[in-house]
């Protein structure tokens, strides 16, 4: 298996880990294919003039491209997650408050 076939497939298992919400894996996998492409281009510094090669790398930057993205979207919706949670406990006091000063209703014939 070649350097670029070995730094494929690991991005697919990145794509895999990141689809799964496994960020630690999806880490792991990315620093070993980031040595891998160090090591490409020290082995081979015109990898990227070669037609074929510069089209899987094309593909591999695409494919990191739209894997950032997808990480960049998560990270805002856990950011906005994480601000609705944090003033949760504010909103409900303001409501008990409200709650705790509003008039009673009335009992109803049921009850």
């Amino acid at each position: 298996m070649s350097l670029l076939d070995r730094i494929m497939d690991l991005t697919t298992a990145i794509e895999a880990r990141v689809a799964d919400a496994d960020w630690a894996g999806a880490t792991d996998l990315d620093l070993e294919r980031r040595e891998l492409l160090t090591t490409l281009f020290a082995s081979q510094p015109d990898v990227a003039r070669d037609g074929a090669s510069r089209a899987i790398l094309e593909q591999l930057r695409a494919r990191t491209d739209t894997t950032a993205a997808a990480l960049n979207a998560t990270r805002r919706t856990l950011s906005a997650a994480a601000r609705a949670l944090t003033a949760a406990p504010g909103a409900v006091r303001a409501y008990e408050r409200t709650a705790e000063g509003a008039p009673r209703l009335a009992a109803t014939a049921g009850e």
